[in-house]
């Protein structure tokens, strides 16, 4: 089992309940983190030509980062550093993006990241032209620029809507 034992009730607890064959438990399920608000924050800063004001916010959690390394057999081989200052709004726009891909991995937020910064195709494209020499299932991988950014609005809600929502593009 991976699960780690912070994610889990103990069987006897008084606070885990059954709905069938579901468990019900008291377990608080974190919807944002500290560090996405943060991350927001200086996103925010930076479109605003205040980059100055995102360098502390981008650098505390960089550092935060850099203290939590005990745990890693080889921390030597990661060089987590502070930036001293952005010389440009695309400098900083950089440092973001790389921060939220490495703080926020694998919590499902890079799809919609690249798609509010309107780079999710040129980035989805250099991903599938080197996976695809890996992975030859996906040779036959397109994104397509307008339409995959989005998913279709169920025919259902555009009924109810009384012609409110028209359908997005492509489907």
């Amino acid at each position: 089992n991976f699960t780690a034992m912070k994610d889990l009730e103990h069987p006897d607890c008084s606070c885990r309940g059954q709905n069938g064959p579901f468990p019900i438990f008291s377990l608080n399920t974190p919807l944002i983190r500290y560090a996405d608000v943060l991350l927001w924050k200086a996103e925010a800063l930076i479109e605003l030509d205040r980059y100055d004001e995102a360098l502390p916010i981008i650098n505390r959690i960089r550092e935060r980062a850099k203290n939590s390394t005990g745990k890693l057999h080889n921390a030597s081989i990661y060089n987590i550093g502070s930036y001293t200052s952005f010389v440009s709004k695309e400098q900083a726009r950089e440092a973001l993006r790389f921060e939220r891909r490495l703080e926020l991995g694998l919590e499902g937020h890079r799809f919609f990241d690249l798609v509010r910064w309107g780079i999710a195709k040129e980035t989805i494209d250099s991903y599938l032209a080197i996976e695809a020499l890996r992975k030859p299932y996906l040779a036959d991988a397109v994104f397509t620029k307008g339409r995959d950014e989005y998913l279709p609005i169920p025919n259902q809600q555009m009924i109810l809507s009384g012609g409110l929502y028209t359908q997005n593009p492509g489907y």
